[in-house]
């Protein structure tokens, strides 16, 4: 009875062994248990997407990786959007200032002197030459 159980305990020993360097098989992978989440592309994500979602409910509150998963989308969206945001008001505040720096200048100039067409953009020509036609008359 107990060259029994020490070749019993040895099996045992010898499958945890083998099993624990992965000699043993894999483990199945089960798909996952919630449905896939209602979300459009992060470039196109609006707030009535959100209000309209439904996060799916486990045995003790909300799905977790769902909730995961929501947070990052919306995140990435309002960061994209954010950055979005910024660089446009650098332009704006970048064509604004340069929009004055023109009206200081064109003001700043005396009335006969223009400035060499070489430098001049087409537009900055062409209101040149409509001031100088409306001074005339």
């Amino acid at each position: 009875m107990l060259i029994v159980l020490v070749i019993a305990g040895i099996a045992v020993v010898g499958c945890v062994v083998l099993a624990s360097l992965g000699h043993g098989g894999e483990m199945a992978e089960f798909p996952p248990d919630v449905p896939p989440l209602d979300l459009p592309d992060v470039h196109r994500m609006t707030a009535a997407d959100l209000v309209v979602l439904r996060l799916p409910i486990s045995i003790v509150g909300y799905n977790t990786e769902a909730v995961d998963e929501t947070l990052r989308r919306v995140s990435t969206a309002l960061s994209e959007r954010d950055t979005r945001i910024a660089v446009l008001e650098q332009r704006l505040a970048e064509l604004t200032a340069g929009r004055v720096e023109t009206l200081r200048e064109a003001y700043a100039r005396p009335v006969g002197a223009r400035r060499e067409p070489e430098s001049l953009s087409a537009a900055e020509v062409w209101q040149d030459d409509r001031a100088d036609a409306e001074e005339s008359w």
